[in-house]
């Protein structure tokens, strides 16, 4: 009986050791392996990024103004909306400060940036977009319609949450509450739920998702800040739509 019991502990030692250690991190030949202990060795699921067959991915293209509004620069192969209380879009917040207004949406060329500004703001090729509103919430989208084949597919983009709430000798001084900034995105029926991303830094959120057969597919990408801060700024670049294989 005694050695039963043994046994068991011994057991159950094993199993909680095995559970509660992690290996993770480990860099071999400048990659980066992540990789957790469970009793046996599994390795995560590991993808190849393939072809991005986003249109326009990184805003390089040409514009257009919706509605000959001269306020919405918008990258061409984009669709732009946008939440409005003259629309009868209801607000997060009872506070009638914090009603939805149309932003304002900028192609910004590199030259258009203080210099300390450009690699901060672009991250691939020499255009932003960016996405700005002062004294007033926000709450827009991006999306691209496009005719997908069957595979695995993984949705990344790049955003810099520009949430200012005031200036102090000129410098900003970044929203303090994460509901400042939110972000979702969607493809295929499915979305991330809405994120908050970290606030005046670069951020890169992901979504995979699996088509089944040939069919059109929206992705989109909504952000908001529902508070009604000295400016609500998003700057956004480098965004991929890429096919996958498995290792």
């Amino acid at each position: 009986m005694k050695q039963k019991y043994l046994s068991l502990l011994f057991f159950f030692f094993v199993l909680i050791l095995g559970i509660t250690t992690a290996v993770s991190a480990k860099q071999q030949n400048g990659t980066i392996f992540d990789h957790f202990l469970y009793l046996p060795l599994v390795k995560k699921p590991a993808y190849i990024l393939n072809k991005n067959v986003l249109l326009n991915s990184s805003f390089e293209g040409d514009w257009y103004h919706p509605g000959d509004v001269p306020e919405f620069q918008i990258p061409e192969h984009w669709e732009f909306d946008y939440l409005s209380d003259e629309n009868g879009d209801p607000p997060l917040d009872p506070d009638p400060q914090n009603i939805w207004q149309p932003p304002e949406v900028r192609v910004l060329y590199q030259a258009y940036l203080p210099p300390h500004e450009q690699d901060q703001f672009i991250w691939d090729g020499e255009h932003t977009v960016k996405v700005f509103k002062g004294y007033s919430a926000v709450s827009f989208e991006l999306s691209q319609l496009l005719l997908l084949d069957p595979g695995i597919y993984l949705f990344e983009v790049h955003v810099f949450p520009d949430m200012v709430a005031g200036y102090v000798d000129g410098h900003k001084v970044y929203a303090s509450d994460p509901l400042s900034a939110e972000i979702r995105l969607s493809a295929n029926g499915g979305d991330t739920g809405w994120m908050m991303p970290t606030i005046g830094q670069k951020n890169r959120i992901t979504y995979q998702f699996n088509v089944g057969q040939q069919r059109w597919v929206r992705v989109k990408v909504e952000m908001r800040g529902r508070w009604a801060l000295e400016n609500n700024g998003w700057f956004l670049d480098d965004w991929a739509l890429y096919t996958t294989t498995q290792e």
